[in-house]
């Protein structure tokens, strides 16, 4: 049976665009050349005006199947939207990235997981892969499928020795929680959604609303001074600071004085911060480097208001007694079996393999991040999950190797052992969130015991 497929990208306009759409048409001339009848999209959907135009052109031209091109990071806003049209006939492609040290240009990888989620949250379990541009026969990799494929599932975690006066201990260092909800989370990001009453029943966890606007009040308040006696404290383990845009630099450090304060104030254990775009254009600055002082300091910070990776890294810092850091899996790689776990640069510094240089962000340009590769050591990698609507526990070792940073940022390269790119694969095709939390050393064990208290079930790959 020939098959008509409809093909288009989808963007984001903050990312490197003219990268974006070099590899569109790469994907597409390759696309056309194998399949029988391939009718697409000429332009890359960035906006909401290109996307209806796209949706009102597809009602026209129906299609058998659909190749989705993830191109650059996005939100799930469209691809839902999409799905709910046209049902699951689609299959979505990530573009592997080149590992330069510089700016992370696409993020493609982490737009495929974030949407993987969100079709899953709604019900649609589409076809996944991440292509390679640099093999040739990158193109033997896409396939399209008629059927629904099988979804696939997580392995529960049930063979840990009952050791109750273990979790008594574990349970008492987490229960009773409350996370600082700063803002709102960004649009179409279906992964960081919550359920308040659901975390109080079953997590014991509370979480306290505080508006934007009050971190930037209190942050507004802080002396030259205090802005000062912190830059000096901060150029104790940092370099670089002196080249960064004065102003912007000291809005920055004024916001780790207000998110000290709020966290005194309002009692919370842990922060989950709306970090974009408001920083960046109403207050003028990155938080980025105030939420890693915060990390460092055993108060977890998530950005992107994400409550339930706010939660997950507070466990691990909990149990663990030590910074834990909320991250993207940004690139996965089939040659290597490694994979990059990576953010902007809210890496606590106790985390780095390398001397610490300040920097900007890649795509707003503006201070303050932690710029380096995170040390190499195992690790466990940890997420409070409601993957396909379901509250579970996922809990994997790993390891971080030592090598170069992989991107601007913080990053760093970690592989599961043999058959890395396909249990990453795996876990996107599980419906896992775009952010997982994780900390250096070994707590699957206490992790798999405070499941059991809870009555969560605990899952890995």
């Amino acid at each position: 049976m020939k098959l008509k497929v409809g093909c288009l990208g989808l963007g984001r306009s903050t990312f490197d665009t003219k990268l974006a759409e070099k590899n569109y048409k790469i994907i597409c001339k390759k696309i056309n050349s194998k399949f029988y009848n391939v009718i697409g999209a000429p332009e890359i959907i960035y906006d909401d005006e290109t996307a209806a135009k796209s949706i009102t052109f597809f009602k026209k031209n129906v299609c058998d199947y659909f190749i989705v091109i993830q191109t650059t990071f996005t939100d799930a806003k469209f691809i839902v939207q999409f799905a709910r049209l046209f049902k699951d006939k689609f299959l979505l492609l990530a573009v592997q990235e080149k590992r330069t040290g510089s700016r992370l240009r696409l993020n493609s990888v982490c737009g495929l997981n974030l949407a993987s989620h969100a079709l899953q949250k709604n019900g649609f379990f589409p076809t996944l892969e991440i292509i390679d541009l640099n093999n040739k026969n990158f193109i033997n990799d896409i396939n399209i499928q008629s059927n629904k494929r099988k979804k696939s599932n997580l392995k529960t975690l049930k063979r840990i020795t009952h050791n109750l006066a273990l979790q008594k201990e574990i349970f008492n260092k987490v229960k009773d929680q409350t996370i600082g909800l700063i803002g709102k989370r960004p649009e179409g990001f279906y992964t960081c959604d919550f359920n308040t009453v659901e975390l109080k029943q079953k997590l014991t966890l509370n979480v306290k609303s505080i508006k934007l606007d009050e971190l930037f009040n209190v942050s507004k308040k802080t002396s030259q001074k205090e802005i000062s006696l912190i830059k000096d404290q901060t150029k104790k383990y940092i370099s670089g600071l002196d080249k960064l845009n004065k102003r912007e630099l000291n809005k920055s450090l004024s916001l780790y004085n207000g998110l000290k304060l709020i966290k005194n104030n309002t009692k919370v254990d842990s922060l989950a911060v709306r970090c974009w775009p408001e920083t960046f254009t109403k207050y003028g600055c990155a938080i980025c480097g105030p939420m890693a002082m915060m990390n460092e300091e055993l108060v977890s910070s998530a950005c992107e208001a994400d409550v339930l990776g706010s939660a997950s890294s507070n466990v691990l810092t909990k149990i663990a007694n030590s910074p834990s850091l909320l991250v993207d899996v940004v690139d996965v790689r089939k040659s290597d079996q490694t994979a990059v776990l990576w953010h902007c640069g809210l890496a606590p510094a106790s985390m780095a393999e390398e001397k610490i240089r300040a920097g900007i962000h890649s795509n707003r340009k503006k201070p303050l991040l932690h710029e380096f590769a995170l040390k190499k050591g195992e690790i466990t990698i940890f997420r409070i999950s409601k993957a396909r609507n379901k509250l579970i526990f996922f809990v994997k070792k790993a390891k971080i190797l030592k090598r170069k940073k992989s991107f601007s940022g913080t990053s760093g390269v970690v592989t599961f052992g043999l058959n890395t790119y396909q249990k990453f694969k795996q876990l996107f095709e599980c419906g896992i969130e775009h952010h997982l939390s994780f900390t250096y050393g070994n707590y699957k064990k206490e992790i798999v015991l405070l499941g059991k208290k809870l009555k969560i079930p605990v899952y890995t790959i």
